[in-house]
């Protein structure tokens, strides 16, 4: 997973998004990559891992589409209830935002937080916002291009993309999800391209293996 970059102390990044099975049994990938820093307390800056370990998951390392794969508590109706954790997360920047709007920190975090919920035009407001800020923050883009993803909005999703591995050609969420919109948008060719040169980065990652199993489908069915 990439690191964050310079803004603020260190944080963890986590997958937030599986992509459904799709035709051909092959699983897409999109990684957080915009991570704001841990509170005072040491709380993390996302809340995978916090709904996990409130119902026995495994640490929030993985999740389906709203990152309540592992057991987030929902209420009656459906929606995710926040554990007491992540509410307090939410007033601490939004809070942080009501004294200054333009806190970068504050504006990443509760973009991840949307997105975890499952509410993706959100967290697009409050990336967005974030840009505004620091244009060129390439974490940033490429979880927003990850919430356009979510949508359904692949078209964007790529253009964002393709925006973050031009300015960052070494961006390696970048060109992993790059390949899974291309595959969604029915473009095999620029899904290999793209996969091929997320491995080049990151041969021996977490992903490498899965991503190789995709590409040899892709491949053989093209």
């Amino acid at each position: 997973m990439t690191a964050r970059g310079s803004q603020g102390p260190p944080g963890v990044s986590w997958l937030l998004l599986v992509v459904g099975l799709m035709v051909g049994g092959m699983v897409g990938y999109a990684l957080h990559s915009a991570v704001a820093p841990r509170s005072e307390s040491g709380m993390p800056a996302g809340p995978a891992d916090i709904m996990a370990g409130a119902s026995g998951g495994d640490g929030g390392t993985s999740g389906d589409a709203g990152g309540m794969g592992q057991g987030g508590a929902m209420t009656r109706g459906g929606a995710p209830r926040m554990p007491p954790q992540v509410v307090q997360m939410v007033q601490a920047y939004k809070a942080a935002l009501a004294k200054n709007p333009n806190d970068l920190d504050a504006n990443i975090g509760l973009g991840n937080l949307e997105f975890d919920s499952g509410q993706y035009l959100k967290a697009i407001d409050y990336y967005s916002r974030a840009l505004e800020i620091d244009p060129r923050n390439a974490d940033v883009r490429v979880d927003r291009a990850i919430a356009y993803h979510a949508t359904g909005e692949n078209d964007t999703a790529k253009k964002e993309l393709l925006r973050v591995v031009q300015e960052k050609p070494e961006h390696k969420n970048a060109w992993l999800n790059l390949g899974v919109v291309n595959r969604e948008l029915g473009d095999r060719a620029e899904a290999v391209r793209a996969w091929e040169r997320y491995l080049k980065l990151d041969p021996e990652g977490e992903h490498a293996e899965t991503i190789r199993q995709e590409l040899a489908t892709l491949k053989q069915n093209g």
